[in-house]
Order: structure tokens, then C-alpha cells, then sequence
């Protein structure tokens, strides 16, 4: 693995841990579940109950690719090993998080986001909102606005891409 791809993972893998405690258990995609719906103000809504959902099936595909020692959590090795595999299903195991995730925040559904609900969304799975902010501003297009296809584009990149760092996808979750 790069040492761009080691980096970004381990982002990746502090974000997941929701609760700090090292490693990546059930409990870390139910507690960012919770926080993004929050901060949408979407508790007990369809669209909120259909965010904790993708993000539960994501958990369980994750443990199913990474848990090698079949403890029902991830440590940080365990992810930077699978992660290479779950990369390579970009489309079916982590694209759909993150079009759920688009979905939630594209309040009006008119297919784009603006910098504010891509920094509620972004600070609430642990970004700052200052990284969330230069994460937008170099995603968006010339309108201000966010694509779907945008997002989807960059948070592959992130997934996938050794190349140089300094890339939009690259910063999606701050400068490494």
C-alpha cells in the first residue's frame, strides 16, 4: 500500500471510530448514524431511519471483509488490509454510504448541496468544520453547489487514489 493510501485510511479510520476506543465495532456506525440524523434533524423520519440503515449495512460489509480474527470489531490493521478489497467494490459496498449520505443532506432533492449541509453533514462523522469547508470549497462547482456526482467522484478517488495528494478527493475528509 502507498503512503498517500496509508494516511487517508487511517483518517478514514479515526472517523469511523466513533467512540475513540481503537477499533471499529457496531456501535461506531450507530453512534455516526446518530449524529448525522441529529444534526439533520431527521430523528424519527424515514429519511433519517434510511441514512442508519445504509450506514448499518456498510458496518456489516466492512466487518465481513476486515474482521479476520472474527472478534466482531476492526482494528486499524484489520481496515488498512481491507480496505484495499472494499475499494475495489467501490460501487456496491461504499458508494452507497456515501449516496445516502448525499441524500440526507440534499434537503430540497434537487440533486446538489450547498456548503452549508456539506459541513453539517461533514462535522457531524468527526471533520472539522474548517477542513469541511475547503473540502467543499474545492469540490463545488462554479455556483457553489455540490454534485452528486461530484461527492461520488471525489469519495472514490479517496478510496482508490495513490497519486498525488493535493487532489479535491484527496482532502475530502482534510488535508493529510
Amino acid at each position: 500500500m502507498s503512503a498517500l493510501l496509508d494516511q487517508k485510511y487511517a483518517k478514514l479510520f479515526f472517523l469511523l471510530d466513533s467512540d475513540g476506543d481503537g477499533v471499529i465495532a457496531e456501535d461506531d456506525f450507530e453512534l455516526m448514524a446518530e449524529r448525522v440524523v441529529i444534526a439533520f434533524g431527521e430523528q424519527d423520519t424515514a429519511r433519517g431511519e434510511e441514512y442508519a440503515q445504509r450506514m448499518a449495512r456498510y458496518g456489516r460489509a466492512l466487518r465481513a471483509a476486515a474482521d479476520t480474527d472474527g472478534d466482531g470489531r476492526i482494528d486499524e490493521g484489520e481496515f488498512g488490509r481491507a480496505l484495499l478489497r472494499v475499494s475495489d467494490d467501490f460501487d456496491t459496498l461504499v458508494g452507497p454510504l456515501y449516496e445516502a449520505g448525499f441524500s440526507l443532506a440534499d434537503r430540497d432533492g434537487d440533486g446538489l448541496v450547498d456548503k452549508r449541509d456539506f459541513g453539517t453533514f461533514m462535522v457531524a462523522v468527526g471533520v472539522p468544520e474548517d477542513a469541511a469547508g475547503a473540502a467543499f470549497d474545492a469540490l463545488a462547482d462554479q455556483g457553489g453547489r455540490l454534485s452528486r456526482a461530484a461527492l461520488m467522484a471525489a469519495a472514490a478517488e479517496y478510496y482508490r487514489g495513490a497519486g498525488p495528494s493535493a487532489t479535491s478527493g484527496h482532502l475530502l475528509f482534510g488535508a493529510l
